[in-house]
């Protein structure tokens, strides 16, 4: 899936240039968060014409947050503010990282140190030698390879003519999801490689243009768990081991290091959560990390922490699973935040009139 995002927000690139703000975090991030919706209430509390992205990845935890935006994304892609939506299970580092662990592990990325570290050494040759090279310079901060994950490696490859030939906002659209869906069937024959798979996206879903996935299906506890069982917080492994001291907490300090001397603003949302999830094992840790993140907050600058956790325990017509926002509950998430006096957001500056 990060090549997805990948994919998608080269072509904002492409398009428009980096965004105003970007939503990142796990599956949360990715279902919880409607930029659309917030865009649109921004815009009715003055904040126009923002644009807004969700870089929301399956899986993603606080070191994958950490790797997209200190290396995948160059400084010139970042954006002026940064909307984090997840919660406590992605700064957990009792529990094995999959996700991050599959990137670091992946061809992919193992090309893009060994291009930076062959660009920065071609870079210090030059300066050495009193000449310049800006072409190696330039590669020396370049993003991931479109190579990454090999599963869609084609649509990457492609999509950077494509604004060529296809103007129209709609008809791109069109294309990449149409691709993506491919993808996606691909995965459920089994036909791409495991290890290169992020957690499955329900079926028949698809990201849209803005990398949001908008969900329908509302929570029913009374029929979910006739299909599926119930997992007490004991034996979850989102929760395994549950600490926030380790390497999770070292990749959060190093990117509020990194945002604080680019002066990008970080805005942590703790996502809502479900009575049926908030079990007495679930509600310990999250507890923990409440306390955790507010209190940071009130020691880093350019750190916003915001609890909605318990917002609506009850509000299942919000929720596609126990954890999980549908559209609904993403729209009402969206509306809030847009609201909220607490949260600087970015203005964008209109070109003086003639």
């Amino acid at each position: 899936q990060l090549d997805q995002k990948l994919a998608l927000y080269q072509q904002r690139l492409a398009t428009a240039g980096p965004v105003d703000v970007m939503i990142v975090g796990s599956s949360r991030a990715l279902r919880g968060v409607d930029p659309v919706a917030l865009k649109r209430e921004l815009a009715a509390m003055g904040y126009e014409n923002l644009s807004i992205f969700n870089f929301g990845i399956n899986g993603a935890t606080a070191q994958v947050v950490d790797l997209v935006i200190r290396q995948v994304l160059t400084p010139d892609q970042l954006p002026k503010l940064i909307l984090w939506a997840d919660g406590a299970r992605a700064f957990n580092s009792g529990r094995d990282d999959v996700t991050y662990n599959a990137i670091v592990a992946s061809p992919g990325y193992r090309e893009l140190i060994s291009q930076r570290q062959q660009a920065t050494d071609s870079v210090t040759s030059s300066a050495e030698a009193g000449g310049e090279n800006e072409v190696v310079a330039a590669q020396a901060t370049g993003s991931l390879p479109n190579s990454y994950a090999a599963m869609d490696q084609w649509i990457s490859d492609q999509v950077g003519g494509f604004s060529a030939v296809y103007g129209d906002r709609e008809r791109l659209k069109d294309w990449l999801q149409n691709r993506l869906r491919a993808i996606s069937s691909l995965a459920e024959q089994g036909l791409l490689p495991q290890e290169q798979l992020d957690a499955p996206m329900p079926e028949g879903s698809t990201i849209d243009f803005d990398g949001f996935l908008p969900l329908s299906v509302r929570f029913n506890p009374a029929t979910y768990y006739q299909t599926y069982a119930r997992v007490s917080g004991r034996y979850d492994g989102d929760y395994d081991g549950f600490r926030l001291d380790g390497q999770q907490a070292e990749a959060f300090f190093s990117l509020l290091r990194f945002t604080q001397a680019q002066k990008i603003p970080i805005v942590f949302v703790n996502t809502p959560l479900t009575d049926a999830y908030l079990d007495d094992y679930r509600q310990t840790a999250e507890a923990e990390f409440l306390r955790y993140m507010l209190t940071l907050s009130t020691t880093e600058a350019g750190f916003i922490f915001r609890d909605l956790g318990q917002t609506w325990p009850q509000r299942y017509d919000y929720f596609s699973d126990p954890s999980h926002l549908n559209r609904y509950g993403a729209y009402q998430v969206s509306n809030r935040l847009a609201q909220d006096p607490l949260i600087a957001w970015p203005r964008v500056s209109l070109p003086p009139s003639p």
